[in-house]
């Protein structure tokens, strides 16, 4: 350390300053890919700590089964308007009564977990960024990953304290219909479609057309995961800067999936990796049944 010491002192001033750049860069990258996601043995060594909470985003018949000790109940569920429409977000009303009941504020350190899957937490993480929090964590394996570290549960329902939070969206995280739409023709923008292959191409659709958004390209939501009987983890850095390497960083992302659900898995690596990305939460359910939208069929026409 010594000898590298007396060599910088020695080293032009350009060369301190590239060298010092480079090595920000390399700090700054784990903490990058740490920012967003946590494994249970970091999330097991701050249990006791008031600062941090737990949301569990299962379903409520699950977490009565057994959760991770001290954590609150938020199913995804509660995340749409009316799922069985699209994915469309919940209205700000609702969600702010929510948050309200489950403690949280817009500076909570919020650790967001599911059954290992990833999709309920993404979606959670991804409504509770839009609503303006600014700490949200997924949880890598979920409960799954948790429960196989031997790690504490509990069948106890938590007693929050209620908090003063104030629904306020944040317009950088979620698109619309409209802003999507002037996605298609704006250069510095692109969709991206995290739906299959099959579904991308229009052989399969949930929706009453088939095809995908004009100019989008298709990045499918299983190329972010490592998954295992365990729970699934995102993939690291590294990986998930590969998938997108063709993808200039000054570009504005718009995802979409069918209900903005799987597409939030992408939302998650694209942060992490420094994009500026929203999701479209009424996706392909509201795309695809919509005949005065445009859609690229299976056909490789634009329609209508």
């Amino acid at each position: 350390m010594r000898l590298l010491s007396a060599a910088m002192s020695r080293a032009p001033r350009a060369l301190k300053l590239t060298v010092f750049v480079l090595a920000l860069a390399l700090w700054c990258l784990p903490l990058l890919a740490a920012d967003l996601r946590v494994s249970p043995a970091w999330l097991q060594a701050r249990l006791d700590q008031p600062d941090v909470v737990i949301v569990d985003a299962r379903a409520p018949a699950d977490f009565a089964k057994g959760h991770i000790v001290g954590a609150v109940n938020f199913p995804e569920l509660a995340t749409y308007r009316d799922q069985g429409r699209d994915g469309r977000l919940v209205e700000p009303a609702a969600m702010q009564e929510r948050l309200r009941d489950l403690g949280l504020t817009r500076d909570t350190l919020t650790v967001v977990y599911d059954d290992g899957a990833l999709l309920a937490a993404a979606r959670v993480f991804w409504a509770l960024e839009v609503y303006g929090l600014r700490n949200p964590r997924l949880l890598d394996r979920g409960y799954l990953g948790w429960e196989a570290a031997g790690f504490p549960t509990t069948t106890t329902l938590p007693r929050p304290q209620p908090s003063n939070y104030v629904a306020e969206i944040d317009p950088r995280r979620i698109a619309t219909r409209f802003t999507t739409r002037l996605a298609m023709a704006d250069p510095r923008q692109q969709i991206i479609d995290a739906r299959s292959p099959d579904a991308y191409r229009g052989r399969v659709s949930k929706a009453r057309r088939f095809g995908h958004i004009p100019s989008a390209i298709n990045v499918p939501v299983h190329r972010h995961l490592d998954e295992a009987a365990d729970g699934s983890e995102l993939r690291d850095l590294a990986a998930l800067a590969a998938i997108y390497a063709d993808v200039p960083k000054d570009r504005r992302l718009v995802l979409y999936c069918d209900l903005g659900r799987v597409s939030a898995i992408n939302y998650i690596a694209l942060r992490e990796l420094g994009y500026q990305v929203a999701n479209y939460d009424a996706s392909w359910l509201e795309w695809g049944n919509d005949p005065d939208l445009p859609i690229l069929g299976p056909d490789g026409q634009v329609a209508p």
